[in-house]
């Protein structure tokens, strides 16, 4: 059995999450990289210090066998990081119901899923952290995305609240709050809504969304906040990640103000 420090990972083939597996690896870590076709994983992704597994967090049962393999494989997991992650963005009215349920069952339940995989092992060391990647939209509200939003303030809430049942195991949570990141996320784990009651909406929703990615900091920084969050040893719950101004913005304005300022932002990305 090793006594290297091990890293659970979801949604580990991209964005926050492949850069995080990158660093752990590159600084000694152990590395269990979940995703849901190993066909994308990272080339790097090789060797005795890192496996590869297909798992959609959608399904508890691909879930436990991940985290049962990795214990077998490393002999413990010490830090897991819930990440795996799906945007639905766009007006409520258009919403499926398949696409409002399967944002919940990605962003909230896979994290519960997640948690229910990887807490055995240690609660009975009592011994681990969970690290789960919310949003700074899981503390303020964003047009055209209200599941996504509400998705992320229920992490925040799952999460703030587990952390009581688990401290008595010796298991703590964190909370990961990035701001706008340079990934693919907008382009390849989003998705749209649509009603033509809403389509200038919309249109400049997407772009604002788009633009706010393609100008803000690389995975690679978050993934450094991410590392901190693992070795600090702080008790500490939230942690903010390249959040820019909004948050700071959000609590010194007036609600009239903010509004106004996010709604200026959406008539100027629907004239360019």
């Amino acid at each position: 059995m090793s006594h290297s420090r091990s890293i659970f990972i979801t949604g580990a083939s991209s964005g926050i999450g492949l850069a995080t597996a990158k660093l752990f690896h590159d600084k000694g870590w152990q590395v269990a990289a979940t995703m849901r076709d190993p066909k994308d994983a990272a080339s790097w992704m090789t060797g005795e210090r890192c496996v590869i597994f297909a798992c959609d967090v959608t399904d508890q049962s691909a879930l436990d066998a991940a985290a049962g393999e990795t214990l077998s494989k490393f002999g413990k997991i010490d830090v897991a990081f819930a990440n795996a992650g799906y945007g639905l963005n766009g007006p409520i009215e258009g919403a499926t119901e398949e696409q409002m349920l399967r944002q919940f069952d990605v962003n909230v339940h896979g994290v519960a899923r997640t948690i229910k995989a990887v807490a055995p092992d240690m609660r009975a060391r009592k011994s681990g952290l969970i690290i789960t990647t919310s949003s700074i939209g899981g503390l303020i509200g964003m047009p055209m995305a209200p599941f996504y939003i509400s998705s992320k303030h229920a992490v925040e809430g799952l999460i703030e609240s587990a952390r009581f049942e688990l401290a008595p195991f010796g298991i703590q949570m964190k909370l990961l709050e990035p701001g706008g990141i340079k990934t693919d996320f907008s382009r390849r784990s989003a998705d749209w809504t649509d009603h033509p009651a809403y389509a200038d909406a919309i249109s400049a929703g997407k772009k604002m969304a788009v633009d706010l990615l393609d100008s803000a900091p690389a995975p690679e920084k978050v993934a450094e906040v991410v590392l901190k969050m693992a070795t600090d040893g702080k008790d500490r719950l939230r942690y903010l990640a390249k959040p820019g101004p909004y948050v700071a913005l959000y609590k010194a304005l007036p609600d009239r103000l903010w509004r106004g300022m996010i709604q200026m932002a959406l008539r100027n990305a629907a004239k360019n």
